[in-house]
């Protein structure tokens, strides 16, 4: 009786093993492969010259071989800034910094973002918040 008690813990033991052995990579990767792809990392914020609107850059995962993350411009009233726009900067493959991206603020509910990348032509945005 004894043996069998011995032989079902050494099982589980052994399966217990093999579920973490293979459970921990996975976990591992797919938090690798959430932070190339998905993970998003505010570049720049911008306010308003009233405070009430607020624009937010973000680049959407990390950059892979010469092209770049897409980059979505987070826009609205401050703390609420669910409405967006993706666009790209063809940046040589290079990390994209603030110095990317020109704010001129034309009124307090329109804005004007010039888009800069060492590979493209300055690509210029204009924004209207909603009221």
């Amino acid at each position: 009786m004894a043996d069998r008690k011995e032989e079902r813990k050494r099982t589980y033991r052994a399966l217990a093993i093999v579920l973490c052995s293979i459970t921990i990579p996975i976990a591992i990767l797919y938090y690798g492969y959430f932070q190339i792809v998905y993970a998003e990392k505010v570049i720049l914020t911008q306010n308003s010259p009233n405070k009430k609107n607020q624009v937010e850059i973000r680049v959407r995962g990390q950059n892979a071989f010469f092209s770049n993350a897409p980059i979505r411009i987070h826009y609205g009233k401050i703390g609420h800034l669910r409405t967006y726009i993706e666009e790209r900067i063809n940046n040589d493959g290079k990390t994209l910094i603030a110095e990317n991206f020109e704010f001129t603020w034309i009124t307090e509910d329109v804005v004007s973002i010039i888009l800069k990348g060492e590979e493209q032509k300055d690509k210029t945005l204009e924004i209207t918040f909603p009221n």
